[in-house]
């Protein structure tokens, strides 16, 4: 099962207060409603491919209307097994077109039927159920949309997804628009907003995981790029010191650079900090990676005048 039909299969089982359902009977039949007239007859129809998406709305609709329902079922199409649910209504129908202003004004019903924080949190859950998906934590985008054809739709539902602060954004897609959210804690929100708390916990465990692990791959993958710089710089330094020794009588070089010179060899892939302590254990008195480095850059500068001299 997909996380996003996890989540689905969570949300329709949450309780829900009177104002609540209407909230969440205007979000299904605002999304994914359509209104039309067939033998004189007007009816309302609700379509999703869930079928705890179709019994929660069927609920829905025999709790606040007591309305005379039928279904259909349809292919989606030739590749897709699935079928589509279709919920009509056929009595009430007027009833509840002009209750949620399906003809008029749609939006500024919603507005009307949102104006609490209980009513914004069941019209996102019932508009995650009716067009929302969200990817599962173990990938590697974290992405949640809700799809709508409608762009005014698309911002009436940002809007409500921000007055809890969620950050969300719209874009436009072939055939309509998605409302979306692109971080982890956005997504992790939402899902505690619209009530799936269970999901909440999934999410959160998986992402914890995945980031955690992310992160000790960064380290070591950090660690190994650090030996091989390591070990690039210490094969050029013992070139350096063996076009030296090959060239510059010992007489003609430093105490402190013969010093250098031998810790290097006797320790060939010692990175700079190991070089240090080497050299404290070995000659009996402190020096800063800063000024070991210093002895190396002047072996490399030695070696260079060396070359010139040469060509």
């Amino acid at each position: 099962m997909s996380f996003a039909k996890t989540v689905k299969e969570e949300l329709v089982t949450v309780p829900i207060e009177l104002d609540e359902q209407l909230a969440e009977f205007s979000a299904f039949i605002n999304l994914n409603g359509e209104f039309h007239i067939a033998s004189r007859q007007k009816m309302l129809d609700f379509k999703t491919n869930n079928p705890t998406v179709a019994k929660r709305f069927l609920q829905l609709v025999r709790t606040l209307y007591q309305a005379e329902t039928s279904l259909i079922t349809q292919k989606i199409n030739k590749l897709n097994q699935r079928n589509a649910i279709i919920i009509r209504i056929h009595t009430r129908v007027e009833d509840i077109v002009n209750e949620h202003g399906l003809l008029e004004n749609p939006i500024e019903n919603q507005e009307l039927t949102t104006a609490t924080p209980d009513a914004k949190k069941a019209f996102l859950r019932a508009a995650f159920l009716s067009g929302g998906s969200v990817n599962h934590p173990k990938t590697a985008e974290y992405h949640l949309e809700i799809f709508t054809h409608d762009p005014k739709q698309a911002v009436f539902l940002q809007s409500v997804m921000n007055a809890f602060d969620l950050n969300a954004k719209i874009t436009k897609r072939r055939q309509g628009f998605i409302c979306y959210l692109k971080d982890a804690e956005g997504i992790s929100d939402f899902l505690q907003v619209v009530g799936a708390q269970n999901s909440v916990f999934q999410f959160e465990d998986i992402r914890i995981k995945r980031d955690f692990n992310n992160s000790i791959n960064r380290v070591m993958n950090m660690e190994i790029a650090n030996e091989k710089k390591a070990i690039v710089a210490a094969n050029e330094q013992l070139r350096d010191i063996e076009l030296i020794e090959n060239y510059l009588p010992k007489t003609q070089i430093d105490a402190k650079l013969k010093q250098t010179i031998e810790l290097r060899k006797m320790y060939p892939e010692a990175s700079l900090k190991e070089l240090v302590e080497y050299y404290e254990e070995t000659y009996q008195e402190q020096i800063s990676k800063s000024g070991l480095n210093h002895r190396l850059v002047k072996l490399k500068m030695l070696a260079q005048e060396i070359k010139e001299g040469l060509s």
